[in-house]
């Protein structure tokens, strides 16, 4: 099938460095294919964050700079703004986690989409701080056990957990939004269509465009690779609902 097939924008003898499990190597993957569809590598600029995130650089065969913890957006749109500003019209795109996007960067994502910046986004949503040991995270479900929540995530002392596909919709200067998962094919090919149209969004010029992937974390959540994704499908999905929450172009 199509959505197996190895695209050109990885690169070459790149080994896997993520947990066993984890579905940052299958999100990298969709983006690069949907990279090579456009027709965009040459024309791209990916900004990696702080997190598992930030190894980014190490698959993809494009020009990648790394940002300050959260500030991914803010970085990528001095880069888009310069470049349009000498007149060349430069593909910009970050690749986050959810700590990143959603706690220290939520205000450089949220005022990014205010303004509408021409610039796509994607979070990673793995529900906890992955690379640093686990703890509890902008994005860690009501009760869900983490190193620094060990009791379970609790609505009166932590707050709720933060819903940022439905945050970004609510922006007017957001041209599309979105959540997926990755737990099966069909999700995976949903997923890759949903990043394309994000992508295409940026391309005509429509504004700040945005995905969300649940994502597994097999380490941290003491699950083996099967049962995070059964964990994504069964319990993630009815806390972060999938579908697409803003689309311009059919409102």
């Amino acid at each position: 099938m199509q959505v197996f097939s190895t695209p050109k924008t990885i690169k070459e003898n790149s080994s896997f460095t993520f947990c066993p499990g984890c579905d940052h190597g299958v999100a990298l993957k969709l983006v690069a294919m949907v990279l090579d569809e456009l027709n965009l590598q040459e024309q791209t600029i990916a900004v990696a964050s702080s997190g598992c995130s930030v190894l980014l650089y190490d698959f993809l065969d494009v020009d990648c700079i790394e940002s300050p913890h959260g500030r991914a957006c803010a970085v990528a749109t001095g880069i888009k703004r310069a470049h349009k500003a000498q007149g060349n019209n430069k593909f910009v795109f970050t690749y986050q986690g959810d700590g990143d996007f959603a706690s220290i960067g939520i205000s450089e994502s949220l005022h990014s989409a205010l303004r509408g910046e021409n610039i796509t986004a994607i979070c990673i949503n793995n529900t906890n701080y992955g690379m640093t040991g686990g703890q509890m995270g902008p994005t860690s479900t009501l009760g869900q056990i983490t190193s620094t929540s060990p009791l379970g995530r609790n609505k009166e002392y932590h707050g709720f957990p933060i819903k940022t596909a439905e945050h970004i919709a609510l922006c007017d200067g957001a041209s599309f939004s979105a959540r997926v998962a990755l737990y099966d094919v069909k999700n995976i090919i949903n997923a890759k269509n949903t990043i394309k149209k994000a992508f295409e969004y940026q391309k005509e010029g429509l504004g700040f465009s945005f995905v969300e992937i649940l994502s597994s974390c097999p380490t941290n959540w003491k699950l083996s690779p099967q049962d995070s994704h059964k964990k994504i499908e069964e319990e993630l999905s009815k806390t972060y609902k999938l579908g697409i929450f803003k689309d311009i172009k059919n409102e």
